[in-house]
């Protein structure tokens, strides 16, 4: 499987924190938060991991160039962006075949996210297979609307009130194909964010948004945010310091 890593922000609450480190590099678990992520992707059968860094940060930038010397599968692609989805787009260039994509910040069950892994996988090339869960933790989260069998996403909303029925929001996992990333850049009006990429698979493509539904995720937007992600992983995966 080949992933994508988002890490082309600016981490600006933790900035506002004191925190030196550029986001990516900030401590989870004793270690860079980027590192620990690879990490994991290497323990979920990667192939290759694409990355978008911020190239205003070259502390970030030398230490993924030091990774890939170590023999890690990166292809690290410095960029200057403020629109995500842009982010995105330009960190799948030279992707082949179907990939799983997300922000450095993400915080997910390791046995969970290989079944996920296997299902994006196996999904018809007519299909996307987006993260959710019901586990809401983030003062603006996109809530996801499903079809009334609940097996798709058919639209999305970014922050106030979820829609009528489950609680459910991305978990900033996202199983996508060349042909969902075709049909988004072959629109007129170029999208706003991430979220807004989100919104345009799910309502105005021919695709199916197909879900799987993850127990608990979360993303690390602060201090606060880290203890409760590095609770959550000594819980449920077993990790513990390094």
């Amino acid at each position: 499987m080949n992933y994508v890593i988002l890490a082309a922000g600016l981490g600006s609450r933790f900035s506002r924190e004191g925190e030196k480190n550029p986001k990516p590099l900030v401590s989870i678990m004793g270690q860079p938060m980027i590192g620990r992520l690879i990490k994991v992707l290497m323990n979920c059968n990667a192939d290759q991991i694409y990355i978008v860094a911020n190239s205003r940060m070259p502390e970030l930038v030398d230490y993924l160039d030091g990774l890939k010397a170590e023999g890690y599968p990166l292809h690290v692609r410095p960029i200057v962006s403020d629109n995500s989805y842009y982010s995105l787009s330009e960190a799948c260039k030279g992707v082949e075949g179907r990939f799983i994509a997300m922000t450095v910040d993400a915080i997910f069950p390791i046995a969970e996210f290989r079944e996920y892994a296997a299902a994006v996988e196996k999904m018809p090339d007519s299909d996307v297979m987006m993260g959710l869960t019901r586990f809401v933790d983030d003062e603006s989260p996109l809530w996801a609307k499903l079809a009334a069998d609940g097996s798709e996403v058919v639209d999305y909303r970014y922050g106030g009130e979820p829609f009528a029925g489950d609680k459910i929001i991305s978990a900033g996992l996202y199983g996508l194909t060349p042909k969902a990333m075709e049909f988004v850049a072959a629109r007129e009006k170029y999208p706003e964010s991430l979220s807004d990429f989100q919104r345009i698979l799910a309502a105005e493509s021919p695709l199916k948004v197909r879900i799987f539904d993850f127990s608990k995720a979360l993303d690390v937007d602060c201090g606060h945010d880290r203890e409760v992600a590095e609770a959550f992983l000594r819980e449920i995966n077993g990790e513990e310091y390094v």
